[in-house]
């Protein structure tokens, strides 16, 4: 998600991009195959990170991170005098973010949480829904993807995907936040063709510990993921098999974490040679009432596959961060930490993303 943020980041002449990454090696090959930018190594663990972005001359942080490492990153930031946006942090992590308001608030610093396509895109067209009723009751938060042909493969971040498949949910019902198990849930959701209708059901995630805060009124907020069939499959049978455990097993003499051995070995699955194909699609239903009567809106956001030949899954997670990121460097959004849906104005926010190549089609 990093590399693909830089090449959304270089469309903009006006940027002067700094990759930073553990390993300089790959910053250089983000950095060689878009043309432009500066490659630097960085330290995120051992307590240097804020003289790296302060030595790196860095103005704004977009982490593209696992999000166990976001505070971590946000308190270098800080120290270095940068604004911050991330890709989310499976709700209890970003509750523990937003603590850290006043102090970007007296450092002039601005900080936007979880600001990918779910959370992020979700959050902000959850409100565009909601300010077009009188009266917010429910908010339901859909996400799926199809890739025609697609095998197991990983969507995003192995750390995360995992944990959506093992931690419990969280949803916000009838004004009380509860926690549900993870993967229940499920519905079957009609998403626009190619997609059709998909199995959607709870993971864990953030919209709902900020929506239930920052929409009046609103008493349900749930958000219901539909990855491809074959990804979704091929999860549920690791976390079922143990693999997804971080209890040690004795294996031949030694000690092995399944959950450490996993990720290990999913990020050596090699990369498709063959280009993108791909398609996702989000949707915010927002229900209540608007000139006296029920009324349900529902906001829409399609992606696919870039010219750069990015896949609609990268670009659709991608490009909210890499625009908010040149919101932020231009002082754009004021000081502070702040969920996406109250970060920036929804209409101009979606006008951006729109000339970027993001479809949000009528929905009638």
């Amino acid at each position: 998600m990093g590399s693909t943020a830089a090449v959304l980041l270089a469309r903009h002449d006006d940027v002067d991009l700094l990759v930073l990454d553990v390993e300089r090696a790959r910053a250089e090959k983000v950095v060689a195959h878009i043309g432009r930018g500066e490659a630097h190594e960085i330290d995120i663990t051992g307590g240097r990170l804020g003289d790296d972005l302060r030595a790196a001359g860095a103005e704004t942080v977009a982490a593209c991170i696992p999000y166990r490492l976001n505070i971590p990153v946000m308190e270098a930031a800080l120290a270095a005098g940068c604004h911050y946006a991330d890709l989310g942090g499976l709700f209890h992590t970003t509750l523990r973010q937003l603590e850290l308001d006043a102090r970007f608030r007296e450092a002039g610093l601005s900080a936007v949480l979880g600001i990918g396509s779910a959370p992020g895109l979700t959050n902000v067209l959850a409100k565009r829904g909601a300010d077009r009723l009188d009266q917010t009751d429910s908010i339901d938060l859909f996400d799926g993807a199809v890739e025609p042909g697609g095998g197991f493969a990983l969507p995003y971040s192995a750390d995360t995907v995992i944990d959506e498949f093992t931690m419990p949910a969280m949803v916000f019902e009838d004004g009380v936040m509860k926690e549900v198990p993870a993967a229940t849930g499920a519905v079957r959701y009609a998403f626009p063709d190619p997609i059709g209708e998909q199995e959607a059901f709870y993971t864990l995630h953030s919209e709902a510990a900020t929506l239930s805060k920052t929409i009046p009124g609103v008493r349900d907020v749930r958000w219901r993921l539909a990855l491809p069939i074959k990804i979704a499959e091929g999860f549920r049978l690791l976390v079922q098999v143990g693999l997804a455990s971080e209890e040690p097993e004795t294996v031949g003499g030694g000690t092995v974490v399944p959950r450490e051995l996993l990720i290990k070995l999913l990020h050596r699955l090699p990369e498709s040679a063959e280009a993108p194909h791909d398609v996702e699609c989000i949707d915010a239903r927002v229900a209540g009432i608007k000139d006296g009567a029920p009324a349900t809106v529902v906001e829409r956001a399609m992606f696919r596959p870039t010219p750069e030949g990015l896949s609609a899954g990268s670009f659709g997670t991608a490009i909210p961060i890499a625009t908010i990121a040149r919101w932020q460097a231009s002082g754009r959004v004021g000081p502070g930490v702040h969920p996406p849906e109250v970060a920036v104005p929804a209409e101009d926010f979606l006008r951006d993303l729109e000339a970027e190549g993001v479809d949000f089609p009528a929905t009638g």
